[in-house]
């Protein structure tokens, strides 16, 4: 590492410059993930987050639940399957409330469920719910005003008084309001807690009735949610590639204008394990820099964005990407070695000579 920081501190500008565009798009990677991650939570947190392990589904629904109906008898069959420690129903209707009988009006995720099951959320304030006229809504309503105690108003009949908000309850970019499921005759998906030691058989048992998928298979079922992660996904995977590119390009060069100097090193006794080691090094040591630099700025953006915005930063997430981009810089910077490793001694030294 001598060489390589000896190197860096004597052509800082060169290095400089090179840093600046890495911090330019490791800082786009950055915020384009987080709103991927924004999007997705907007999109389907309610359904990521249902204390379940898998959702059953009528087949010709293609995982939309909103498609799917299924009779009440079919739950208690399947409540009775050896292994199944816990059984919900789940009805999803997306439906257009006033609040308080007024002029007010939200597009809300209507959740279905019983009150005392494992899908009603824990609250964040308030309390459960204790009847099929109570509600538990998102947290995402308060920023409409809304407060426990107001009411939704759904068609002219039925009515829901808000007893409690949760937090990250968000379904196909509506607020999610939970309540109980009352006498519902139909309903969109059995939620079940099971032994993993039994899922064939239960898969067994639902047969060809009933499609039995995982929380992340469901969420391919909700409208536009693959799309939308697909889009973002694609664009990030270009800027990982775009960086490997611009990377291999600037270290390529700059290899290319040190070649007489590593061929001096090399009549002087460097090994050329020695020169590959600072090489990587130094682009280790650039890249580590420039993606702390883009992790500051990019929370600096995120407290900027609008609060409504959907934006999420997770410490899982920034970590996956920092190393993502660490190793990309790596990868851009290996087209260099090879001509470290080629470089020969008293060629480079008479070209230098000349």
């Amino acid at each position: 590492m001598f060489l390589a920081i000896r190197e860096l501190i004597h052509a800082k500008f060169r290095y400089v410059l090179i840093g600046l565009i890495m911090v330019l798009i490791a800082c786009l990677i950055f915020i384009i993930s987080g709103l991927a991650q924004g999007l997705s939570a907007d999109n389907a947190s309610a359904i990521q987050n249902l204390q379940a392990d898998y959702l059953l589904i009528e087949p010709d629904a293609e995982l939309e639940m909103t498609s799917s109906f299924i009779p009440h008898e079919e739950q208690e069959e399947v409540a009775q399957v050896d292994g199944v420690e816990e059984v919900n129903s789940l009805s999803i209707r997306m439906m257009n409330a006033s609040v308080n009988d007024s002029e007010q009006n939200e597009d809300l995720a209507l959740f279905v469920t019983e009150s005392d099951g494992m899908l009603m959320p824990s609250v964040s304030e308030g309390r459960a719910v204790n009847s099929d006229n109570e509600a538990i809504v998102d947290d995402s309503l308060k920023r409409e005003g809304i407060e426990i105690g107001d009411t939704l108003k759904f068609g002219e009949d039925s009515e829901l008084t808000i007893v409690g908000f949760a937090e990250n309850q968000r379904y196909s970019h509506a607020s999610v309001v939970f309540t109980d499921a009352g006498q519902t005759e139909n309903i969109n998906a059995i939620a079940i807690q099971a032994d993993e030691a039994h899922t064939d058989a239960l898969q067994t048992h639902v047969g060809g009735s009933l499609d039995m998928v995982t929380k992340e298979e469901a969420l391919q079922g909700i409208p536009s949610y693959s799309q939308e992660q697909a889009s973002l996904n694609m664009m990030i995977i270009f800027l990982y590639v775009i960086a490997a590119f611009v990377l291999a390009a600037f270290f390529y060069v700059i290899t290319l204008q040190k070649r007489d100097q590593f061929g001096v090193l090399k009549a002087l006794g460097a090994k050329t394990a020695y020169l590959v080691k600072n090489l990587v090094g130094q682009v280790v040591l650039i890249s580590i820099i420039c993606i702390v630099v883009s992790v500051g700025l990019t929370f600096g953006v995120a407290a900027l964005l609008p609060e409504d915005m959907p934006f999420l930063l997770t410490a899982d997430g920034m970590i996956q990407t920092s190393v993502l981009v660490l190793m990309v810089s790596v990868l851009g910077a290996i087209i260099s070695l090879i001509q470290v490793v080629k470089i020969d001694p008293i060629e480079a030294i008479e070209g230098a000579g000349k």
